[in-house]
């Protein structure tokens, strides 16, 4: 799946980022505007309003070098920089907190803290943060640190925590130990808006941004991949360029992982899920990924969201095929019509984001769900039920051998709009 390449030459493959921010690097949101009195998204009844952007998504890298002793391909940062990098190291834990519980929970290692890759991200939040707080993008791929010609005083090397053109870079600047094996990078990013200035805590923050990244299929992908055994994550908070300090937050989360020589060399046999049985707290629904997971269905996710996906592997198998798919609300006794998301009608097939043989997504459609429980939108679409089980349940067949059956429960937390 992943195509070794020597460090001078290291192709970037197109993968699993997820990057929250206002429509053109805006605080505003360019469809609806939801007020929010906590990050479970439940409107708010006070005068005083909570507004948070409304998520974009855009897709990161995989990088894999091989040959250590080779030099960076171009942009080598000034490592004398004498700028000091900021880092909420609470709400990082926060985050990885989210990631590995993730993982843990449904059969595969959790994720160690890493120091190596903790600097790499926490220098790369920082980037980040100084190029929104000191101007305004029309266009910017958070995962990129190349010039841009219209903000040039505050992209490229002129940034002080520039640290390379890429992931790639980065990573060989660094001298990163565990380089030599698949290195993922994600990035979160959420404006908010209080007229009174009271805004949420950070570690708050930090933790639904990685819960969004839990619901986006591509995203988590990423996530889980069964080779990651380390990460390290930054998040910064910024105020917005132009904007009034006492109104207006920034939140930036950047957390990289890696395999280790340990978790490479592991098998893991049989199927594994996320959700899995006994899971609880997962947003109720997904508005916005890219690469769209729905694409070619006419569906707008922005306003016709679907639930939480269920996320399907077989690492042991060379090819698996999901079919008798049940998704049940158990409190409401109804069932959930669902998409299948495979690699026999995989959108992006012959692309980098196509699915492998072996994995699968169940996409729950949720258009007749009255699931919004308060705002404009109240008895609409807003995914899931909030704080509800649901049971999954599907055959899948092994190989074209062995047809075995899989079923598990799990609960969302709160609706998020």
């Amino acid at each position: 799946m992943i195509a070794n390449t020597s460090q001078k030459s290291l192709a970037a493959v197109l993968f699993l980022t997820l990057f929250l921010t206002g429509c053109g690097g805006s605080s505003e949101s360019e469809g609806s505007d939801p007020s929010v009195d906590g990050l479970n998204g439940s409107k708010s009844d006070e005068k005083v309003k909570l507004t948070t952007s409304e998520p974009i998504t855009s897709a990161p890298i995989i990088a894999t070098p091989i040959d250590q002793s080779d030099k960076p391909s171009s942009g080598t940062p000034d490592t004398d920089s004498s700028v000091p990098a900021d880092n909420n190291t609470q709400a990082a834990l926060s985050a990885n907190d989210q990631f590995s519980l993730a993982r843990s929970s449904c059969g595969l290692n959790g994720l160690s803290v890493d120091t190596g890759l903790d600097d790499i991200a926490v220098k790369h939040a920082n980037y980040i943060k100084y190029v929104f707080t000191n101007s305004s993008p029309t266009s910017f791929n958070a995962h990129f640190e190349n010039e841009i010609s219209d903000i040039a005083s505050v992209t490229g090397s002129n940034n002080p925590f520039f640290s390379g053109l890429d992931l790639a870079d980065r990573l060989i600047n660094a001298d990163y130990g565990n380089s030599q094996y698949s290195v993922t990078e994600n990035i979160a990013q959420s404006v908010y808006y209080s007229s009174a200035g009271n805004f949420l805590s950070t570690e708050a923050v930090a933790s639904s941004m990685a819960k969004s990244l839990l619901s986006a299929p591509y995203h988590l992908r990423s996530l889980m991949l069964p080779t990651s055994g380390v990460v390290g994550t930054g998040v910064v908070t910024y105020t917005p360029s132009g904007k009034n300090a006492a109104n207006n937050k920034g939140y930036v989360l950047v957390s990289n992982a890696a395999g280790t020589k340990t978790t490479t060399n592991k098998t893991l046999e049989g199927v594994f899920t996320y959700p899995c049985q006994d899971v609880t707290g997962t947003v109720t629904a997904l508005y916005n990924e890219t690469p769209n997971p729905v694409r070619g269905s006419g569906r707008n996710l922005r306003t016709d969201p679907i639930g939480q996906p269920v996320y399907i592997n077989m690492p042991s198998a060379d090819k698996v095929k999901v079919s008798n798919v049940k998704f049940r609300d158990v409190q409401r006794n109804i069932d959930v019509p669902i998409q299948l998301l495979d690699s026999d009608n995989d959108p992006y097939k012959g692309t980098n984001y196509a699915l492998p043989t072996n994995e699968a997504f169940i996409l729950p459609l949720t258009d007749a769900l009255k699931s919004c429980e308060s705002g404009s939108n109240k008895g609409g679409n807003c995914g899931l039920y909030g704080n509800s089980k649901y049971k999954v349940s599907f055959d899948i067949l092994v190989d074209d051998k062995t047809l075995e059956q899989q079923s598990f429960t799990f609960t969302t937390g709160k609706v998020n709009y």
